[in-house]
């Protein structure tokens, strides 16, 4: 249980013990020095005893009155400090678990970018892109975001219309520079830069962030949501 949680409920349920019992107590000593009772000789059969106690009964009411306030505050009480403790220990699992896939994600991401010479560490940012992919991770869900999912929808329509383009001149005319700047657009939204570089270069490049993107597709979005990255036939 959460230490500050419990000690508010042992501090109340002490405060109600010390507040309702000292009244009990002073109200049993009033009554018996109403009643003479301290001038009584001591008398312990059960007709003694049942007149002590008829006499002191508003005490023993208010004493019996404390007990159920205690068992009904302990009760409630230590249901919401469970559910309290439940909630944080949740909540610091979930933390541990985002570090510890963000940290796997990023030592693949640099582990891949070494094998791609088009590609320098600085030109991807892999916090953005992680977030952009596992948008709930720091609540403990890696569930595949519906924004990673559109954008590589969008990096597929823009494939697609460079492909018609190139292939079917009654499409439009393919013009690798507008081709360029869209696809750097569309990348930059998830935190992968790529410079304006001439038409070979940039395609080479574009590859390799290309080839990027699927290899984490397969290594970490386990759904069919996300799309295969359509073939380029603009090169």
């Amino acid at each position: 249980m959460d230490s500050k949680e419990l000690k508010i409920l042992v501090i109340s349920l002490s405060a109600i013990a010390f507040v309702g019992f000292a009244l009990s107590a002073v109200v049993a000593v009033m009554t018996m020095c109403d009643e003479g009772l301290f001038n009584s000789l001591l008398c312990l059969n059960n007709e003694c005893v049942g007149f002590f106690l008829k006499s002191i009964n508003s005490a023993i009411d208010i004493a019996n009155a404390t007990l159920k306030l205690l068992v009904s505050v302990a009760t409630v009480g230590g249901i919401i400090v469970a559910l309290l403790s439940y909630l944080n220990n949740s909540n610091t699992s979930a933390l541990s678990n985002h570090i510890a896939h963000f940290s796997i994600f990023h030592s693949y991401i640099n582990g891949e970018i070494e094998k791609l010479s088009m590609i320098s560490p600085s030109s991807v940012d892999v916090l953005s892109l992680y977030n952009c992919i596992f948008d709930k991770s720091r609540t403990g869900k890696t569930d595949i975001s519906k924004n990673y999912i559109d954008f590589v929808a969008k990096l597929n329509k823009e494939i697609g219309t460079s492909n018609d383009k190139s292939s079917n001149p009654k499409v439009g005319e393919f013009r690798y520079k507008e081709h360029q700047r869209r696809i750097i657009s569309i990348l930059k939204g998830t935190g992968i830069t790529m410079n304006y570089l001439p038409r070979n270069d940039f395609f080479e490049a574009e590859g390799q962030v290309f080839s990027l993107i699927e290899r984490v597709n397969q290594s970490f979005c386990y759904t069919d949501s996300v799309p295969l990255l359509k073939k380029r036939h603009y090169i």
